[in-house]
């Protein structure tokens, strides 16, 4: 089997493997073989909450072309696996793109026979809790109940020029309150923090962990146990502090993965809120403890099912803003070391100060501003996955000096290796053709699409790029009423039909035109037949002597009713002299000789000089079948069927050139 993927983009970054104290393992990039699309390229800033495809659709090419052309093979070959390796730097949009992915494909399964909308037909899955969230997955362990950690090995970003070397004097006391500061070493991480907290305003509180031990009944031995176990770091106690110091309004970590579906994971950042006393349900301690802190994530949506879920909690706590989530305490064990079998549990908030981190607990964060302390101990892997956290370079603040790394070659870098076979041997060539690639100013593309609903896409098509790259749009299936607003800024609507009844049917016409080309066009035809669930509509226009037919026949239409219509379109344009006609739409007649239309459909367009411009071995719906068709006099003529994104129709589109 041929694996598939694809490069998009300009710029290609070496890769580093980012996991602690481990040596590159060359035998893991032996099998199975990925190749690789690269995302670097400047994000789109989003003015709108849309969802994932409409956001990926509003994106930079980079961004946009790799889904289009991903959901053909997957639509034709959906039980063909197929290995993608996508890379990028920081916020370019690879969560996003996956997100797409996964929301396009619900949409396809969904539609399938026997499939049910509760099935769980796509499952993201993750190395971390941290990179699960981004792609609204869930993490290897929990989707297969696995009872070990996965490391994530490999990412890709944007390292810093390697010809910089920069000692930068700046005044950390006048930024210290605006980034997130990155450490190798957790002793440096938690001095800062410690020191942090210490010279906060804000309000403080310090919340002590509660410690038992099994395994022993010996009152020496645990006492003992518990002693030490509060001296120990909080790496070597399942990340809970014994005292953990909380102050309100600062950064903070969760420690753990507590709701990962809902966003709450291992290294999730908030801002600490509010802390909640209260007695645990333990006999004899009546003691009022921080049982509850309220931490406000960086996205609204992180915590809502938990928001949900402890309604009455949050209600008799007094909380008043809706996006304030409730973290409660929780119980982990660990041992001192691995030759006992005394265990200590401790039941603490699943907090963790995170004004500082260690650069490896910053892997899979994005943020605006950071500052990095170099010291001697940072090796390439280091600097590049600390310099990679940043979205820019004006985020970047450096404290040290930086000096260029030993540059990695293919002789001491396994993963570099591989880069360069993905990048040399396993790009995949688009194959889909897009409006904007071909657009100019000397030549026209019209579109038609079955759109299945513009009622339902109308948000997916005012912020397609690719759409919007088109002269013409023509829209068949718009489930339109009359009330309904379908403006689209830079074009004009030149024909229009609705439902008749006030239910929503499969009925509709909508034809847009770039309002810089509306003194060129003229409606010469327009006919519209209906008679039950017989529906055919036939719209005959010319731009720069050229003539554009739009056809939609209903499945259980008679031939000869849209023929009759069409001879008409045909017979109009000639009249006004106008010899070059492209006929294009949705014909509801399959394109093969088991059709019992394909014959009298070719004799039509054979009589008229009419050829098939779209190659007949292609789809135009995610049926398998081939629909919706495209004739010309002009055999010359381009034509391309594109992929949507929202309808089992695919978008046809042609190139006509000016003279």
């Amino acid at each position: 089997m041929e694996n598939r993927a694809f490069t998009a983009g300009p710029y290609f970054t070496n890769v580093d493997l980012m996991e602690e104290d481990e040596e590159n393992d060359e035998e893991s990039t032996v099998a199975p073989q990925f190749k690789i699309l690269d995302l670097n390229e400047t994000p789109s800033d989003f003015q709108l909450e849309m969802p994932h495809t409409e956001k990926i659709a509003s994106q930079t090419e980079a961004s946009r072309f790799p889904l289009p052309n991903l959901l053909p093979e997957i639509k034709t070959n959906p039980s063909e696996p197929f290995y993608h390796f996508i890379s990028g730097g920081a916020g370019v949009g690879k969560s996003l793109l996956i997100n797409s992915i996964k929301q396009v494909l619900e949409r396809f399964w969904i539609h399938q026979p026997n499939n049910k909308p509760d099935d769980i037909h796509i499952l993201p899955i993750a190395p971390t809790g941290k990179a699960a969230i981004g792609i609204n997955g869930t993490t290897i362990d929990s989707a297969f109940g696995f009872g070990f950690n996965i490391k994530e090995k490999l990412r890709i970003g944007r390292m810093l020029n390697s010809d910089t070397r920069n000692t930068l004097e700046i005044d950390i006391t006048s930024i210290i309150h605006k980034v997130i500061t990155l450490y190798y070493r957790n002793d440096d991480v938690d001095a800062f923090n410690n020191l942090f907290l210490a010279t906060s305003p804000n309000e403080k509180v310090v919340s002590r962990a509660l410690d038992s031990c099994s395994g022993t009944k010996s009152k020496a031995t645990i006492t003992y146990m518990l002693t030490q176990a509060q001296n120990l770091q909080h790496k070597k106690t399942q990340n809970m502090q014994y005292l953990l110091k909380l102050c309100t309004e600062t950064k903070y970590i969760v420690s753990h993965n507590i709701a990962v579906p809902d966003g709450i994971s291992n290294g999730s950042p908030c801002i600490l809120k509010k802390v909640i006393y209260g007695q645990l349900c333990e006999k004899g301690n009546r003691e009022q403890i921080p049982i509850r802190a309220y931490v406000q994530f960086e996205k609204e949506t992180t915590g809502e099912k938990t928001r949900q879920k402890l309604k009455n909690i949050i209600q008799a706590d007094g909380i008043a803003d809706k996006t304030w989530t409730p973290i409660q305490r929780i119980c982990r064990s660990f041992s001192l070391n691995e030759n006992t079998h005394i265990q200590v549990t401790r039941n603490q908030l699943p907090l963790l100060p995170s004004n500082a981190q260690t650069i490896h607990c910053s892997q899979s964060c994005t943020y605006k501003n950071i500052l990095v302390f170099i010291t001697k101990n940072l090796s390439r892997k280091l600097l590049y996955t600390a310099f990679s956290r940043v979205e820019s370079l004006q985020g970047l603040h450096i404290s040290g000096i930086y000096k260029k790394p030993i540059r990695a070659t293919i002789e001491n870098d396994p993963s570099l290796r591989e880069m360069i076979r993905m990048r040399s041997e396993a790009q995949l060539q688009f194959s889909l053709t897009f409006p904007e690639e071909v657009k100019n100013d000397e030549n026209i593309i019209a579109l038609f699409h079955n759109v299945r609903s513009l009622n339902l896409h109308f948000p997916n098509v005012c912020s397609d790029k690719t759409l919007l790259a088109c002269n013409i749009i023509m829209l068949a299936e718009t489930w339109s009423q009359p009330a309904d607003r379908y403006e689209i800024d830079n074009f004009t609507i030149v024909y229009r039909t609705d439902c008749a009844s006030t239910k929503r049917k499969a009925f509709g016409t909508l034809i847009y035109v770039k309002s810089t080309l509306l003194p060129h066009i003229n409606i010469l035809f327009q006919n519209e037949s209906i008679s039950g669930t017989n529906h055919s509509t036939v719209v005959a226009l010319t731009v720069c002597s050229k003539t554009v037919i739009m056809v939609y026949k209903s499945p259980k239409c008679q031939w000869l009713v849209l023929q009759q219509q069409l001879q008409q379109a045909i017979n109009t344009s000639l009249q006004n002299n106008v010899h070059e006609i492209a006929i294009m739409g949705d014909f509801n007649i399959k394109y093969q000789v088991s059709d019992p239309n394909y014959k009298n459909l070719n004799e039509f367009m054979i009589q008229n000089n009419c050829f098939m411009i779209l190659d007949p071995t292609k789809v135009s719906t995610d049926h398998n079948s081939l629909i919706d068709l495209c004739f010309s006099t002009n055999a010359q003529t381009n034509s391309f069927i594109f992929e949507s994104v929202t309808s089992d129709h695919k978008p046809i589109w042609i190139e006509l050139i000016n003279p």
